[in-house]
């Protein structure tokens, strides 16, 4: 299958949105979204220019065009531009969020300085960080909610940049982060653990929490593991107890790993995906893995994996894995996330269930004129809506990443180099 042709087409159709201002290049996300609430700002990681710089990248990276990061580059100017002169973002989690906010513009313009070493994008970066540092209220937090799509996910940030950026107060600032989070824990009839996000920042269900990943209690626990790996503190370390035990008992399986989206359930949906299902939890269980050594993790891992199973992902859909492709809640979150346990692993069924992914995603593409997109219904509830996306999380971008990365793992495994996202701990090379 030539997954490669599928995103050369992707890059067109990415190419036919593309704006070229005097500031920068940017694209039209105006079509991404019809639904009935304020979508991303148009520089997002999520939905914008700052995923799909990343997607550029990346195609850098495998087939050294300079012309893919002369696009990259330009994006980079706009997103710069946008720091200086119009800060102020569409829908974020918070200001500094990685997905929605700052951390992931910031986030991407490291890549870019990696990539170019031009001076702006530095700067840039460095003007963003002290912002945090800044900007942290006197109780730890930013916004208050703590899960990765929000507050975690800056701390996450300031983890792996600032020592590369030689921040003062990092360790400091994320200290803080962390015992603001250690008061945040829950302990009910589901166990011991956090809730990453308040669901009516969401619109909702009230009274529920979100048993995943970027929302959810293992996105919280993965936070304090790095924070404990920056600090050296134990205690961070010892709030992530009880995490393992609430995903074993909530679980509908005894073997494997997978939970009802929300708690309380009375819905009876679960979601396969990144933001809310079983390809999300898997980073914390790997996390944990590599820096604790402990078998019983690795197990943990496979069942969140096998979770999947359960679930008769990716061949059947079910009401958690609707009519959607993306990175974000679907099939090309699936498919990184085989790619990155095989690469963990070398267990070469996750290669196999990898491919069978890719097959899925790539029958499921439309292409007119040479360009390739997903048609989707990006809101589960509103399945008559139909968009195609162009972003990173939750459009073409994201899903040409995905499939590029198995291009270059079955054709150059030797030149293999993933730039993975902030959260995404999964090896970045053969090894």
């Amino acid at each position: 299958m030539d997954y490669l042709a599928t995103v050369l087409g992707v890059e067109k159709y990415l190419a036919a949105h593309q704006v070229d201002r005097d500031e920068g290049t940017v694209w039209d996300i105006s079509e991404s979204f019809h639904g009935d609430w304020n979508y991303y700002d148009e520089i997002s990681l999520y939905a914008g220019s700052a995923g799909i710089i990343k997607f550029y990248l990346g195609l850098y990276t495998s087939l050294q065009d300079p012309h893919y990061l002369q696009i990259a580059d330009q994006g980079g100017k706009y997103l710069v531009y946008r720091w200086q002169n119009q800060r102020a973002l569409k829908k974020a989690f918070s200001p500094y969020a990685i997905t929605t906010g700052y951390s992931g513009i910031a986030f991407i313009l490291d890549e870019l300085f990696e990539f170019t070493n031009q001076a702006i994008y530095r700067n840039t970066v460095q003007e963003i960080l002290q912002s945090i540092i800044d900007d942290q209220t006197d109780q730890g937090a930013w916004s208050g909610q703590i899960g990765v799509v929000a507050d975690g996910g800056t701390a996450l940030l300031l983890a792996k940049l600032g020592p590369k950026y030689q921040l003062s107060g990092f360790q400091a600032a994320l200290a803080k982060f962390g015992d603001y989070v250690l008061k945040q824990q829950q302990h009910d009839q589901f166990g011991q653990y956090y809730v990453g996000l308040d669901l009516k920042f969401v619109g909702g269900p009230l009274g529920k929490f979100n048993t995943g990943f970027p929302l959810g209690p293992s996105g919280v626990a993965f936070v304090l593991l790095k924070i404990w790996e920056i600090t050296g503190q134990e205690k961070y370390r010892l709030g992530t107890q009880g995490i393992d035990d609430f995903y074993r008992k909530n679980s509908l399986d005894q073997t494997k790993i997978v939970l009802p989206h929300y708690l309380p359930d009375d819905e009876h949906i679960c979601y396969v995906g990144y933001c809310g299902g079983p390809t999300g939890v898997a980073r914390y269980f790997y996390q944990e893995w590599q820096l604790e050594h402990d078998q019983r993790h690795l197990e943990l891992l496979k069942a969140s994996i096998a979770g999947l199973d359960y679930l008769k992902a990716p061949e059947e859909r079910s009401a958690g894995y609707w009519e959607l492709d993306n990175y974000c809640c679907s099939s090309a979150g699936l498919l990184q996330m085989y790619i990155g346990a095989y690469l963990a692993t070398k267990d070469d069924n996750y290669l196999e269930k990898a491919k069978v992914t890719a097959k899925i995603i790539i029958n499921r593409a439309s292409e007119t004129n040479g360009q390739v997109k997903w048609v989707q219904s990006f809101e589960r509830k509103n399945p008559a809506i139909k968009t195609a996306a162009l972003g990173y999380y939750d459009g073409a971008a994201g899903i040409a990443a995905s499939l590029l990365q198995l291009h270059q793992l079955l054709n150059h495994p030797d030149t293999l180099h993933i730039y993975r996202m902030l959260d995404d701990p999964f090896p970045a090379e053969v090894s």
